[in-house]
């Protein structure tokens, strides 16, 4: 290292930025990572750029000053343009010592460019892509297959920290507690995304899990959103009354607030599921085209279940329809994982 290189750590009191903008599961997955960034800087500043949508997830989140808002529900609409360029002009007056991009994309890049003055850290290719490794002052080497939340410790471990991930624990939310549920709340994540049919749990196996749960005494509520509401709705009415619609998450807060009222949440690898075992509520994660090596949540209360033997990687993704590997993962298998954590075996 010579005078020109950039420190390694640090000051206790240096002004830290993590950038982690999306998606709603990665935001959770660099949780961990920023709670021990706040440790390295205990009388420091420490703010979180995430996108305006996500914002709301870390409203009170532990250790942090500031969460800062980039404005991607602005794209493409009108006054777009003028809102992000307000936004660039706000990062350019902030001074920061140091920036750490979770994101490691062109997206991310966009944020790093007005903070020239900060030492700037991310991962090193093959990890970050569309050549944002060309714009950090420090590279950190890929990790490669391990979790993502230690994939994102790597960025605080090559600034001085150490010792295994920390929990930020049940940070308060901003929303009214649901009405209770008949008995343990079972909530029951049943739909994807577009972008990710691959990772569809069949319609069949989901009655099915209803069905046995419901021979055990208990009623699932079923999350949903308005885009995919006739879906679920449709199943709820399927399920012969052993399952209904969960109450209304309209906000982050909301869903934080549902996912803290549960006993058991079930689903596939998605931003609820992550979300729920961040939180402290032991959930079931469903998994075949994602590597659960690479994807499972954080948090203390978690079955992962897979169709793939033991550290075999999934074969490479095809989004548009649902993987074979979540077919072959039966109901059966999820109801004694629900039993295990409710301890009803």
């Amino acid at each position: 290292m010579t005078e020109d290189d950039p420190p390694r750590r640090p000051a206790a009191d240096a002004r830290v930025l993590a950038v982690r903008l999306s998606a709603l599961g990665d935001v959770v997955f660099a949780m961990p990572a920023v709670t021990a960034l706040r440790s390295l800087v205990p009388n420091g500043r420490l703010d979180w750029l995430t996108e305006d949508r996500h914002a709301a997830l870390l409203d009170g989140f532990p250790g942090l000053d500031e969460v800062i808002s980039f404005p991607r529900r602005r794209w493409g609409r009108r006054g777009g343009l003028r809102a992000l360029a307000r936004h660039l002009r706000d990062l350019r007056r902030r001074r920061y010592d140091w920036v750490l991009d979770f994101q490691g994309n062109l997206k991310s890049v966009l944020q790093l460019l007005p903070l020239r003055r900060a030492v700037r850290v991310g991962f090193d290719r093959p990890a970050a892509r569309e050549g944002s490794w060309r714009f950090l002052d420090l590279r950190v080497p890929d990790p490669g297959r391990v979790s993502r939340v230690e994939r994102d410790l790597a960025l605080v471990r090559v600034l001085g920290w150490q010792g295994p991930a920390p929990t930020p624990g049940r940070w308060p939310v901003r929303a009214d507690p649901p009405p209770p549920a008949d008995g343990p709340r079972i909530l029951l994540h049943t739909t994807v995304t577009d972008y990710g049919r691959d990772k569809e749990w069949p319609r069949t196996h989901w009655l099915e899990l209803i069905g046995r749960l419901g021979d055990r005494g208990l009623r699932s509520e079923l999350l949903w959103t308005e885009d995919r509401l006739p879906i679920v709705r449709d199943l709820a009415e399927a399920s012969r009354g052993l399952a209904r619609l969960a109450p209304p998450t309209p906000t982050l807060a909301d869903l934080m607030a549902l996912c803290d009222s549960a006993a058991v949440l079930v689903g596939t690898d998605s931003g609820p599921l992550h979300l729920a075992a961040i939180r402290g509520t032991a959930v079931v994660g469903l998994y075949g085209p994602t590597d659960p090596v690479r994807y499972a949540p954080p948090g203390p209360r978690t079955r992962i279940l897979t169709a793939l033997e033991p550290d075999q990687p999934p074969p490479p993704r095809d989004r548009s329809r649902r993987s074979p590997w979540m077919d072959a993962l039966s109901a059966d298998r999820v109801a004694a994982a629900v039993d295990e954590l409710l301890d009803l075996s």
